[in-house]
C-alpha cells in the first residue's frame, strides 16, 4: 500500500490532515489546555474531533482503494 501511496501524493496530504484530527482529539482529552472547560465539554469536543477524523480517514482510504482499482482496470 505504501508504494502505491507515493504515486498519489494528494492522499498522503489527506491522510496526514485526518490523522492530525485524531491526535488533536487525544491531546485535547488528556491535557488541560482550556482549564475553564468542564470535563463533559472536553469529552464532547474530543469525541467530535475523534469521530470526524476516524470517519474521514476511513472514507479517504476507501476512495484511495477505488482509485487504485480504477487505475488497474485501465
Amino acid at each position: 500500500m505504501f508504494k502505491q501511496l507515493v504515486k498519489y501524493p494528494a492522499y498522503i496530504f489527506k491522510f496526514a490532515i485526518y490523522i492530525l484530527f485524531l491526535c488533536f482529539a487525544v491531546l485535547f482529552y488528556f491535557t488541560k489546555i482550556n482549564a475553564e472547560l468542564t470535563q463533559n465539554m472536553r469529552i464532547l469536543y474530543s469525541s467530535m474531533l475523534f469521530l470526524y477524523g476516524a470517519y474521514r480517514t476511513v472514507r479517504t482510504y476507501q476512495d484511495f482503494q477505488k482509485e487504485i482499482a480504477s487505475d488497474n482496470e485501465q
